[in-house]
This record gives structure tokens, C-alpha cells and sequence, in this order.
């Protein structure tokens, strides 16, 4: 999976600090998603984010990206 985070908080002008302080997630979750170093995310960390971004699809925040290993995508 691939986190969109970065990109989002650069649109908006926030750091990794301020963002954690406003959504209440941890610092070390919100780390972890910009850094693109995350195996899983759950249900309420994707929610907080897709609020305080105002974002309509879980796809703006995270996509899958398909490895060649894994065969082809799914249709």
C-alpha cells in the first residue's frame, strides 16, 4: 500500500505534529503513514484522516500498488 499523506500535508500546510495534535492520532501513527512505513491502518486512523482532510474516497489517502510478485491486479 502506498500512503498519500505527504503529499496531503504539504497541500495543506501542516506538519506531522500539528496534525497529530489536531486529529488526535500519535505522533508515531501519523509518522509512520508519511513515511509510507506501515504494514496495516486501521478503521480509525483512515476516518480521522479522511475527515480532517475532507477526502470523499479512502483511495485519496491510501492506494494499493500492486507488486510483480503478486500477478496481476485485480479487475
Amino acid at each position: 500500500m502506498k500512503s498519500h499523506l505527504a503529499k496531503l500535508m504539504e497541500s495543506a500546510g501542516v506538519d506531522q505534529k500539528t496534525l497529530a495534535l489536531e486529529t488526535g492520532l500519535s505522533p508515531a501513527t501519523v509518522g509512520k503513514l508519511y513515511r509510507g512505513h506501515f504494514n496495516r491502518i486501521d478503521n480509525h486512523t483512515v476516518t480521522v484522516l479522511c475527515k480532517w482532510f475532507r477526502l470523499s474516497s479512502i483511495a485519496e489517502l491510501i492506494e494499493i500498488v500492486w507488486e510483480p510478485e503478486d500477478g496481476e491486479a485485480p479487475q
